[in-house]
C-alpha cells in the first residue's frame, strides 16, 4: 500500500511539473494581442519586430510571425508594456560611461557620438524623455524598449558654436531605472575659438 501511494505521489509531482513546464514555454498568441492594438501602437510593434532582425512585411501580424519562440514573447511583453504603460516596473541599467571627454576642439564642430547602456534588470527599460541643460545638445533616443540582456545607443549631437572655453553639457534621461528613475550623461571638453563648422565622429 506504501509503495502503491509513493508512486501515485511521484506521478503526480512529475504530471505537475510538466503542466506547469509547458504553460511556462507556451508561446504567446501574438494574433490576439495585436488585434486590441490601435493603429500607433501596432506600428510601434511592428517596428521592434523589424529591430530583432526580421523583415518588414506589409502587416504588423506577417512581421511579426517570423520570429523565432523567443522573438515572440519579447514582443508579447512589449504589447503589455504599450498596453498597461502604468504597469512597468523599475530595472537596472549599466552604461558604458557616464562622462564622454571629448578633448580639445574648435568652435563651431559639431561632435556626434553614442553612450550605450545595458538592461541588468528583469523588466524592460525604457528612456520616457529626454533633457539638456542647453539648447546645444540633440538626443536620438532608442524607439523600443531594452529587453532585460539587451544594450541599446542613445545618440548625442553637440553644437560647440558659441560655446568656447571648458564646457560641460549634460542630459537628463527620464526612464524607469532604479534607484532614482533618471541617469545624467556628460560631455566634458574644451572649446577652442573658431569659425569653420565641422563634424567628429566619435568611434
Amino acid at each position: 500500500m506504501t509503495i502503491s501511494i509513493r508512486i501515485f505521489t511521484l506521478a503526480c509531482i512529475l504530471f505537475t511539473g510538466n503542466v506547469l513546464r509547458a504553460q511556462t514555454d507556451t508561446v504567446p498568441d501574438l494574433k490576439s494581442m495585436l488585434n486590441k492594438l490601435d493603429s500607433l501602437q501596432k506600428e510601434k510593434v511592428k517596428e521592434y519586430a523589424h529591430h530583432q532582425g526580421v523583415y518588414l512585411k506589409k502587416s504588423v501580424e506577417a512581421t511579426c510571425m517570423q520570429l523565432d519562440e523567443k522573438g515572440r514573447k519579447k514582443v508579447a511583453h512589449y504589447i503589455a508594456v504599450l498596453q498597461h504603460p502604468e504597469n512597468l516596473k523599475p530595472t537596472t541599467v549599466s552604461w558604458d560611461r557616464d562622462t564622454l571627454p571629448f578633448g580639445q576642439i574648435n568652435e563651431g564642430m559639431i561632435l556626434l557620438d553614442s553612450f550605450v547602456v545595458t538592461n541588468t534588470g528583469t523588466e524592460p527599460y525604457i528612456i520616457k524623455s529626454a533633457k539638456g541643460n542647453c539648447d546645444c545638445t540633440v538626443v536620438r533616443l532608442p524607439t523600443y524598449p531594452v529587453m532585460p540582456g539587451e544594450s541599446a545607443g542613445v545618440r548625442i549631437e553637440f553644437d560647440s558654436s558659441k560655446k568656447a572655453g571648458h564646457t560641460t553639457p549634460a542630459v537628463i534621461l527620464y526612464d524607469n531605472s532604479r534607484p532614482n528613475k533618471r541617469n545624467i550623461l556628460y560631455l566634458d571638453g574644451y572649446v577652442i575659438p573658431g569659425k569653420d563648422v565641422k563634424f567628429i565622429r566619435g568611434e
